[in-house]
């Protein structure tokens, strides 16, 4: 007989699924994940060394001046997301089946926390908050851009572009870009400029990193980086960013921008997700569960550019 029960207990089979194809979520780009194994807890990193003056004709025996480096210090406290999402036994035919019914309740609950992660990620980039920061004027982009990119250089790692979909588009129809996107196209060996737009979204944001001389140009879901889209404020902005790097430690090399701290209670997975049949109801039950908090430790190698769109 077929089952429509669920396997009760911790489901590290739906925990792999992919809840966002095609633009995916982008926030641990900008603050790689740091894992923990307590809610809490301290963080020592590095921070951009101030230039400081060189000594010049110091006579012998006398000490020179010293400038002592140290780590700073962070202090975290992970909060949990957690949803529920059900399947009633009499939907579980419909579905097609226990497996199906499994991935359909453990791919909602798990998109649910993501996307409550991706938003607070969003929101903590594009927020002015200690970041560097102006105010776009109209037809300034590409001299906005420079000042950018010379605001945050001292910062390492690849220098990139981000904005949501809708930015992005209007960016692209910006009359100075408009005036060099052909040129772009056909040094790109796109041919003509349509013809990239039709065959390629990738060329698209290629042809924008090289007009704004940056590594890369990441686009985010509107969902999440376009709150507010059509008025000014978060989701209307662009901003320029060095990447920090992947590795679990680099905050203890490198100035980075910042961490996401996640709470990984067996170690490994931080996005825990159990499901179990609830006799009660006569329904099966899938709940997902994560812990975070956003660390931004050189808020500096940011730099935020206001009202992209008006």
């Amino acid at each position: 007989m077929e089952s429509y029960k669920t396997d009760p207990g911790r489901r590290e089979d739906l925990e792999a699924i992919e809840v966002n194809p095609v633009l995916s979520y982008i926030g641990t780009r900008f603050y790689p994940v740091l894992p923990v194994t307590e809610k809490t807890g301290s963080i020592y990193y590095t921070t951009l060394t101030a230039d400081s003056a060189a000594q010049e004709g110091v006579a012998r025996g006398t000490a020179l001046n010293t400038v002592r480096l140290t780590e700073s210090v962070a202090t975290f406290s992970c909060a949990s997301v957690e949803k529920r999402y059900a399947v009633s036994r009499d939907e579980v035919k419909q579905m097609g089946g226990i497996e199906k019914a499994d991935l359909l309740g453990g791919m909602a609950s798990k998109r649910s926390v993501m996307r409550a992660q991706e938003t607070a990620l969003a929101a903590q980039l594009q927020t002015v908050g200690s970041h560097q920061t102006a105010a776009h004027s109209s037809g300034q982009f590409l001299a906005e851009a420079n000042v950018a990119r010379e605001a945050i250089r001292r910062y390492p790692g690849k220098t990139a572009f981000v904005c949501a979909f809708t930015v992005f588009n209007a960016i692209m129809r910006f009359t100075e870009i408009l005036n060099q996107f052909s040129l772009a196209a056909l040094m790109l060996g796109g041919g003509e400029a349509k013809d990239v737009i039709a065959g390629s979204p990738n060329a698209l944001k290629m042809i924008l990193a090289g007009l704004l001389s940056v590594d890369e140009v990441i686009v985010g879901d509107d969902d999440h980086w376009g709150v507010d889209i059509g008025s000014s404020g978060i989701g209307c902005n662009g901003v320029f960013v060095k990447l920090p790097g992947t590795d679990e430690f680099s905050h203890k090399v490198d100035p980075v921008l910042g961490k996401l701290v996640q709470y990984l209670p067996d170690g490994k997975q931080p996005y825990i997700i159990e499901s179990w049949y609830y006799d009660h109801l006569k329904e099966n039950i899938y709940d997902a569960e994560t812990w975070y908090s956003i660390e931004e430790l050189n808020p500096e190698a940011a730099y935020v550019l206001t009202d992209l769109v008006a």
